[in-house]
């Protein structure tokens, strides 16, 4: 009878051996089939204890494969995503990372915080794939179709967000914005993103219809009082000097008359640039100030936000909140309005705020006395004034090529009048 049961023992014991052997054979066998080729598209990836280089075309092959499906089916894959809990469903694989951390240097440094994003990947057909991409949880997720296929060398992503409301996008975006418990927004938003590797190049085409805002109380900047700092006289604070504002739409906003708060073609424009810094530069630290060469891709509207609402730190929720202000703010203030506290807001440099002090103290005359040349130079300080006003006192130097692309722009102005501007602007300075 005992030995009997040693044998039985014996038996489990080899057979139990065999099994984690052909196991272990098995994971052996499908990481060397992942190792990549010298030219193969490839990261470093960890799956469960391992963490080694593999051929992503090839794991994706994999990773569809049944076999695949069934060793990677309750295993954890970490990314600089975040961590995704991987698991079969039906004939695919499903992945779900929560919380999940999205960093894209073009909109700045801060993190883009995700509390849920999953992901469905099914093949359908020879190395294209299927699938979707939920961002959020409950009532606030977004749903975007996603098609793709992969070469040896790279792979390409569609993702399509069908025309969905636009109170959703804002509450999965920006649940933690300030704001959150009172704006109101109607409207839809959609768009394709397409999306290559190893590359990472991108091609995103939004599409924003009957976008308003609501519960932000913009309103009250009709009858506001600017600060002590920004102000000479009542009066003066409250005129719009003619040029100056045409001078300002040329050089910051030459859309303003026409866009309704937001330009997309300038935001996306603005993206790339900074993009293409972020990849020259690595500027990538949370609590680095603005490059003089970074763009936000913002309307006067927008710019306007900032100053009295949002600031300007560089991250995603300051952007978005600046878009929703910039929305409510093009139906309660009207155009005029908006170009009216703008020049009264903008910083000037050396602590100068607003048009009218500006004038005052670089060029000794009330705002609404500028011409068109003296304009284009008050204007041309925005970008960066303290800078542009040291190279003035140091070297006498102002940037005539910047004042002589807004002379240019100026509208309305007449051909004639244009004409003398550019010529006086060879011999001008302030």
């Amino acid at each position: 009878m005992k030995r009997a049961l040693h044998r039985t023992l014996w038996l489990m014991a080899v057979a139990a051996g065999l099994g984690a052997a052909l196991m272990a054979l098995l994971v052996v066998i499908a990481l060397q089939m992942l190792r990549p080729a010298d030219e193969d598209w490839q990261t470093e990836v960890a799956i469960g204890p391992w963490q080694r280089a593999v051929s992503l075309p090839v794991l994706l092959r994999f990773a569809s494969h049944p076999l695949g499906l069934a060793l990677l089916d309750g295993r954890t894959l970490s990314t600089p995503l975040g961590r995704w809990q991987l698991h079969r469903e039906r004939e695919g694989l499903a992945a779900v990372c929560a919380p999940c951390v999205v960093r894209w240097h073009a909109i700045g440094p801060a993190p883009l915080q995700l509390a849920r994003v999953g992901a469905t990947i099914r093949a359908a057909g020879a190395d294209r794939f299927g699938g979707e991409l939920r961002i959020g949880e409950g009532a606030h997720e977004l749903l975007l179709h996603a098609q793709g296929r992969i070469t040896r060398h790279g792979a390409e992503l569609l993702l399509r967000l069908p025309p969905t409301p636009a109170a959703r996008v804002v509450a999965v975006f920006g649940r933690e914005l300030p704001e959150a418990g009172q704006v109101q927004v109607s409207g839809t938003l959609g768009g394709v993103l397409q999306l290559r590797w190893p590359d990472g190049s991108w091609q995103l085409t939004p599409a924003i219809e009957g976008l308003e805002v609501a519960g932000l109380h913009t309103e009250r900047l009709l009858d506001a009082q600017l600060p002590a700092a920004c102000r000479t006289s009542a009066a003066e604070s409250d005129a719009l000097a003619p040029w100056l504002a045409r001078a300002l739409v040329a050089a910051e906003d030459a859309r303003f008359f026409e866009h309704p708060g937001y330009d997309l073609a300038e935001m996306l424009s603005a993206l790339r640039h900074n993009e293409d810094h972020a990849a020259r530069t690595h500027d990538v630290e949370e609590d680095a100030p603005e490059p003089a060469d970074w763009r936000g891709g913002s309307t006067l509207t927008q710019q306007l936000a900032k100053f009295a609402f949002t600031g300007d730190d560089r991250s995603a929720a300051r952007k978005l909140r600046e878009l929703l202000y910039a929305v409510e703010m093009e139906r309660t203030l009207g155009k005029a309005r908006i170009l009216q506290l703008y020049l009264a807001l903008a910083p000037w440099g050396d602590g100068v705020c607003g048009a009218s002090r500006a004038a005052q103290v670089y060029l000794g005359k009330p705002a609404t006395k500028l011409g068109p040349v003296a304009s284009a130079w008050l204007v041309s300080l925005l970008r960066n004034p303290d800078a542009q006003l040291g190279v003035l006192a140091v070297e006498r130097r102002i940037d005539r090529e910047r004042m002589r692309q807004i002379l240019l722009g100026m509208r309305p102005m007449g051909a004639a009048q244009r004409e003398l501007a550019l010529t006086q602007l060879d011999s001008w300075l302030p």
